[in-house]
């Protein structure tokens, strides 16, 4: 494993870079929602009160936050939503910038090689976040720092485990779920099913031995969708879809002016997948895991979700950065 060069690695500037990124969508997420007049008397106040239409009531968990942190800025809504997502988008991306250098190809890659993993990783934010704009919905950049934080307790530690006690990182993952549950628990169910799967394939490579990585994943699992069983029928049954179709795989295939958005945010993580799967990619098992439940709520996504609707995916494809920045480097080392 060739060794690091004092100062001369490019782990500083990214994290420059990638907090820069986060500051100036930050800025421009609070004249999002001042334009999208969530600040106005009353804005929420029926979706707080459980009065509100499915989807959206499922997760108000976000909502309910920042109306208790606007109590503390003088009512301003959109501030306190702003600074929700500007702090969600800061840990999510730090925390995967962390995960990404202690891969086994970042480590073992040559500085150069490094350089350009790194500067294929800050690339992804930027081109991610830009999507915020289009349709946006609060839970969005809540959801992708869980999963971050998710993926890097995953992650085996370099040198030794992150938490001594194997059950502490259960709990860890468990509570993580549970809180992704309050916002999206589609999302909470399939990435403990993808590191599950990743787990029960690969036998190794995570923070958890694999019977205990199985285990959680599908325990996890279920925990999402009894958290979901429990809003939909107990806590808010009387939300439903409205004049919204339920059922949106035949309009995502017929009508052509879905497919634009999709193309267009989906093209790096496509050409990732295509990388992954032509080398039979196994030596990041954590991102592989991450990479399962992506492709799991895409197919979920397609039957149900509105395929211009591309940042209900940001959270997944996020994610999946730094399995995106190993790829480039190995295609490139292989070159």
């Amino acid at each position: 494993m060739p060794e690091r060069t004092k100062g001369g690695g490019p782990e500083r500037a990214a994290r420059v870079m990638l907090t820069a990124a986060v500051a100036a969508m930050g800025y421009l997420d609070y004249f999002q929602y001042k334009r999208m007049g969530v600040g106005e008397p009353g804005a929420w106040d029926a979706l707080a009160a459980g009065r509100w239409s499915a989807p959206d009531q499922y997760r108000v968990s976000v909502v309910l936050a920042a109306r208790w942190l606007a109590g503390h800025l003088h009512g301003r809504v959109p501030l306190a939503m702003a600074l929700i997502d500007l702090v969600s988008a800061l840990v999510a991306v730090h925390v995967l910038w962390s995960v990404f250098t202690r891969t086994a190809v970042y480590r073992e890659a040559s500085l150069e090689l490094r350089w350009l993993g790194a500067a294929g990783f800050v690339l992804l934010p930027p081109w991610y976040f830009g999507w915020i704009f289009w349709l946006s919905k609060p839970e969005t950049l809540p959801a992708a720092m869980l999963l971050a934080a998710m993926l890097w307790v995953w992650q085996p530690a370099v040198g030794g485990a992150r938490f001594r006690s194997v059950w502490v990182r259960v709990l860890a993952l468990l509570g993580l779920t549970l809180v992704l549950a309050s916002m999206r628990a589609d999302e909470a169910c399939f990435v403990n099913l993808g590191m599950a799967l990743a787990a029960w394939r690969f036998g190794g490579g995570l923070s958890l031995p694999r019977r205990f990585a199985i285990a959680t994943g599908v325990a996890g699992g279920l925990l999402a969708a009894g958290v979901q069983i429990w809003l939909v029928k107990v806590a808010f049954p009387q939300a439903h879809y409205g004049l919204i179709k339920f059922w949106q795989l035949w309009p995502n295939l017929h009508h052509a002016s879905r497919w634009p958005p999709l193309v267009t945010f989906c093209l790096l993580v496509g050409w990732m997948a295509v990388q992954a799967v032509r080398r039979r990619f196994s030596q990041d098992v954590a991102g592989m895991g991450a990479f399962y439940a992506a492709v799991m709520f895409f197919v979920l996504w397609a039957v149900i979700g509105k395929f211009d609707e591309v940042r209900v995916f940001l959270p997944f494809v996020l994610m999946l950065a730094p399995l995106t920045a190993e790829m480039l480097i190995l295609r490139v080392k292989d070159a």
